[in-house]
């Protein structure tokens, strides 16, 4: 509630200066998209570029195509507006899973700036351009690396930036507070969580071919809204630990309510026209059992030949913590049948919620990125993916499948894009 607030004054400063300043209203408009096929080649594991996206087996059109507009609005002097709609395959068809940015910022200086609305998080290397295939060399974004930063891709709220010439460099810091609820992909059903009092301090420092990124963020889970978890948490408060001791135990872990994550991130590229080399690591640490303390990395080397570069890449997701062991009880031969079916049946609902939620996997790529003109390049890619035991989380795994296996999938992509 206080970041809308906010957000209302600033909206009413900035009309006022509007109106002062009418003669200097400008528009610009300007858009991206990408035209994407992609093949996997495992019928019964269904591939989500990001948490945010649905997903799709063998062939498809949807994964990674794409369509954003963007307006950037000059208001006054020191006054400007930016708003960002990116068209995808979401899995929930929200309006708010499809704004991406909007938001007014005011300039009192020249190394001063302070936004306030909707906002990228500034957390990755990639936080201003993650839909821009244009500008990037992968298909997508590394998976097992941004596939995390749909949750937090953007956020309401404010931010305060400061910047200067550093030994012959440029720096940026940037200091923000907010609110985000992502609208999530969890199969057939709505799932959304919400992170209060999300704050988040960045640097950037750029020096000729370098760029060195750091950001560390906290927030709050307060809010948690999915029938289906809702179901399973209720019914472990419903159940005496006379029956299950751990129920009381699970119910708590997997509720929103006290619950805090931490995540601290470090990257660094470079760019000399000929090689381009990229890296980022993150982790994250919670004690919420639907966002388990994890790792997660990326390191991709391209080099250009005239208008082609040719890359390959490493990435991986890493679960940091045992999953939680489940004791099943001992339950009385005088217990009535349907109270012993029921508390089977959420004793094993239990263990396959902890059990998809946890992320564990690796992918190695190659690929080629042909720079057709100013405004069009194509792709090709191939990924192959290991999804280790119990670490399917960021895949869709048919219900049948056994997840306590390994899993190798292999993913072939072709695509087009464009600025204009």
């Amino acid at each position: 509630m206080l970041y809308r607030h906010i957000l209302t004054l600033a909206l009413v400063i900035g009309c006022c200066s509007i109106k002062a300043n009418a003669n200097e209203l400008a528009v610009e408009f300007s858009g991206f998209a990408s035209l994407a096929v992609t093949y996997s080649d495992d019928p019964d594991i269904g591939f989500r570029s990001n948490y945010l996206n649905a997903r799709h087996t063998g062939w498809s059109l949807k994964r990674d195509s794409i369509l954003g507009g963007q307006a950037n609005i000059s208001l006054a002097e020191d006054w400007d507006s930016v708003v960002q709609f990116v068209l995808q395959d979401r899995e929930q068809s929200s309006f708010d899973n499809y704004l991406e940015l909007a938001f007014l910022r005011y300039r009192p200086s020249r190394n001063w700036a302070v936004r306030v609305g909707r906002m990228n998080s500034d957390l990755y290397l990639l936080s201003e351009y993650p839909y821009v295939s244009y500008a990037y060399l992968w298909a997508r974004p590394p998976h097992e690396y941004y596939a995390f930063a749909s949750t937090a891709g953007h956020y309401d709220g404010i931010d305060v930036e400061y910047n200067r010439d550093v030994n012959d460099g440029f720096l940026r810091i940037k200091l923000a507070g907010g609110q985000t609820t992502p609208k999530l992909g969890a199969g057939d059903e709505e799932f959304a969580v919400t992170f209060n009092d999300l704050f988040t301090l960045s640097a950037v420092y750029l020096k000729d071919a370098w760029t060195l990124r750091a950001s560390t963020s906290q927030a709050n889970i307060s809010k948690l809204e999915s029938v289906p978890f809702t179901y399973l948490i209720n019914g472990l408060n419903a159940t005496p630990a006379s029956l299950w001791s751990q129920a009381a135990e699970f119910s708590r872990g997997l509720d929103s309510q006290d619950h805090e994550i931490t995540y601290t991130a470090i990257g660094l590229a470079y760019d000399d026209s000929d090689w381009l080399i990229q890296a980022e690591i993150g982790t994250a640490h919670s004690s919420w059992l639907l966002g388990p303390t994890n790792m997660t990395g990326y390191l991709s080397v391209g080099y250009r030949v005239n208008d082609l570069t040719y890359y390959a890449g490493f990435s991986a997701a890493e679960n940091k913590n045992k999953p939680p062991q489940i004791n099943v009880p001992e339950l009385p031969e005088s217990l009535p049948v349907e109270i012993r079916m029921a508390t089977l049946q959420l004793i094993a609902g239990t263990e396959r919620a902890l059990q998809r939620s946890i992320v564990d996997q690796y992918s190695v790529n190659l690929g080629a990125k042909w720079y057709y003109s100013d405004k069009i390049i194509f792709k090709a890619q191939v990924d192959h993916f290991v999804i280790e035991p119990i670490g399917g989380g960021l895949w869709d795994i048919d219900m049948q499948s056994d997840i306590t296996s390994r899993h190798h999938v292999n993913l072939l992509s072709i695509s087009s894009s464009m600025v204009f």
